[in-house]
């Protein structure tokens, strides 16, 4: 079980560095706080997908 959450959270992180580097390459600023956000948001939304495809029923 835990492995699959530290794997959602080095995911998240490559997908934080995505964000941060399109964030940076239009000119908005981007600091520690934007890239905490974006790995949280994207574990949990990745978090609640797999828990709404696997019902136990």
């Amino acid at each position: 079980m835990y492995s699959g959450l530290i794997l959602l959270v080095f995911i998240g992180i490559g997908v934080a560095w995505l964000w941060t580097r399109g964030r940076r390459r239009i000119g908005l600023p981007v600091n520690g706080k934007h890239w905490g956000a974006v790995i949280v948001i994207f574990v949990v939304l990745m978090v609640l997908a797999y828990g709404a495809t696997h019902t136990p029923h």
